[in-house]
């Protein structure tokens, strides 16, 4: 358990690093750029890791769990991601790190419901702390568009759905034994895939764009730190249920708030109700670790 802890907080830090350096790039640069340009370089990431690990040459993953990841790929990396990187557009890094992160109400349920997982009351209390981050997300000012006006949208309503599910997926694929590095790049290589034949449906444009050298390398860096953390949260999987890794790597949002805080004055602007929203998932994380 130990280990599956330190895995998640891991993948917290980089993945609450991420949002802030997308949307710095995004000053420069379109939400189809950044999500193509991060994507691409996610896969890049995994595959030098499976290289290195070995995982490539194993050939012991059933085709059950190929499917599986490549599900994960579907409702993580394409769905998931692409209109979480349109949320970091419209409401800004922080809010869209602290809303995302009431995923682990949806991931709690469906692993009790599918996985047999225990619903206790400290667990169901630390989500509930963690979910309660999301009232204190407020209205976005200086917005002229009505659906960039709000602190909560649609698009980061479906997202975060969306990454509720992910963990269940990713712990049915673990438990059959498939290697975390392997397993990341099937589900990462399927995003991609899709983004390049189906991403106009999510309004992904396919086109020729100059990007400011700022923005390349803050997308780059982005994709980079989330295909360490999404390989850093299969490896907590392994160790621990996903009941318990899953809102763990939610400390997200404290890390994203105070990098947000410190390196987007004047891009985003970033209130104190904002890191209460951070400090109660941050709470709530440390309810289901001592729990």
């Amino acid at each position: 358990m130990e280990t599956g802890v330190l895995y998640a907080l891991i993948a917290g830090l980089f993945w609450g690093t991420s949002p802030v350096l997308v949307k710095r790039g995004l000053v420069k640069a379109s939400v189809s750029a950044a999500t193509l340009i991060q994507q691409a370089t996610i896969l890049l990431t995994l595959l030098v890791a499976a290289l290195l690990e070995g995982d490539l040459f194993k050939g012991n993953v059933s085709r059950l769990t190929l499917m599986v990841f490549s599900g994960t790929g579907v409702v993580g990396a394409y769905l998931g991601r692409t209109l979480f990187v349109r949320s970091v557009d419209q409401i800004g890094a922080a809010r869209a790190q602290s809303l995302n992160n009431s995923s682990p109400l949806v991931t709690v349920l469906l692993a009790a419901l599918f996985l047999g997982e225990p619903l206790t009351l400290k667990v169901f209390a630390g989500v509930l702390l963690i979910i309660s981050g999301v009232f204190f997300v407020r209205d976005v000012e200086g917005q002229t568009d009505r659906s960039a006006r709000h602190g909560i949208t649609f698009t980061s309503v479906l997202a975060t759905f969306c990454y509720g599910v992910v963990p269940v997926l990713k712990k049915f694929g673990t438990e059959h034994g498939a290697p975390p590095v392997l397993s990341a790049l099937v589900m990462h290589a399927t995003g991609l895939f899709l983004l390049l034949t189906v991403g106009s449906l999510l309004k992904i444009e396919l086109k020729w764009e100059r990007i400011a050298p700022q923005s390349l390398a803050c997308f780059v860096a982005a994709g980079m730190l989330y295909a360490i953390g999404s390989i850093m949260t299969l490896k907590a999987l392994v160790y621990a249920p996903a009941s318990i890794a899953a809102p763990i790597w939610s400390t997200q949002p404290i890390v994203s708030f105070f990098l947000a805080k410190a390196t987007l004055k004047g891009i985003e602007e970033v209130s104190f109700k904002d890191g209460i929203a951070a400090l109660l998932v941050v709470l709530g994380v440390l309810v289901l670790r001592w729990g």
